[in-house]
């Protein structure tokens, strides 16, 4: 099982290596769609390490306080993610036209990059013996979808489009984020 474990570990680093090297290639001779794709593709693999570290830290953590401690950081940033919403989507309403739509994909990117998080926590979530730590983890995905829910609401408001936000509400609400302490 280790020897399973660790050689999908190298072979994700070897994959982040390799599409990392081969989309700056891409990048130097102007194929933007391919370089584009590659870093796609790497982004994919360190994201995928990552969630390994942290169900490893989570696994070995020597007590409750410490798996409460990764938790807390781990909520942090998620909280400092929402609150960028907000920030972008203030930034966006003062501006017209393509630097809307710039501020607009960059508040999208930060919302791929918070359900990203937020799909690491669920596991946590799913293997928490400790209450304390299950209630936490709850709260943080509590907020975090009302959070989605204001931007959603907000940008319908002001009569700006976010289709990614839709997605990432539509995706919260299919995955009962709001419930899932109790269901687990």
């Amino acid at each position: 099982m280790r020897n399973e474990e660790s050689s999908a570990t190298r072979r994700l680093i070897d994959q982040f290596k390799r599409a990392s090297e081969e989309a700056e290639d891409r990048l130097r001779l102007q194929e933007y769609q391919q370089a584009m794709a590659l870093f796609f593709e790497a982004s994919q693999a360190a994201d995928e390490m990552c969630e390994r570290f942290i169900t490893l830290l989570i696994r070995t953590a020597p007590s409750p306080s410490h798996r409460i401690l990764l938790v807390e950081v781990l909520s942090w940033r998620l909280r400092y993610y929402t609150s960028q919403y907000d920030y972008h989507l203030s930034v966006a309403q003062t501006l017209r036209g393509l630097p809307r739509e710039e501020w607009i994909a960059r508040l999208e990117t930060i919302l791929v990059l918070s359900q990203s998080l937020v799909t690491k926590l669920i596991p946590i979530l799913k293997q928490a013996d400790d209450a304390g730590l299950r209630k936490r983890i709850q709260k943080v995905l509590d907020d975090w979808v009302s959070g989605i829910r204001n931007l959603v609401e907000k940008l319908k408001t002001w009569g700006m489009a976010s289709s990614q936000a839709s997605r990432v509400l539509e995706w919260a609400l299919d995955n009962d984020l709001e419930n899932l302490v109790r269901a687990v």
